[in-house]
């Protein structure tokens, strides 16, 4: 299983969910640049506030909050402006 495009597909639903207007936005998950911030970082909230006219870190609280729960992902953390931190389960790695 590709893990990234896996968790790509949970922020487009939760997207779907949080900000139906702009579920056209392309979905990022990349990895921090610090591994203490998680296996993966998500940084659509940041990428969307503006266009949305609302505050990147309420956006991205509200997209961690709408994403499913998924076996694949132990903890999901909004750090900063507005990055949402995805720290995998064991079964994941």
């Amino acid at each position: 299983m590709d893990i990234k495009a896996h968790l790509a597909t949970l922020f487009e639903a939760a997207l779907a969910k949080a900000a139906p207007e702009a579920a056209d936005a392309q979905v990022v998950i990349e990895r921090p640049r610090d591994a203490a911030h998680g296996d993966f970082a998500c940084n659509l909230a940041l990428q969307l506030a503006k266009r949305l006219k609302v505050n990147p870190r309420q956006l991205a609280e509200r997209l961690a909050a709408a994403v499913a729960p998924d076996p694949y992902v132990a903890k999901l953390e909004v750090a900063g402006a507005g990055f949402i931190n995805i720290r995998l389960a064991p079964r994941a790695r």
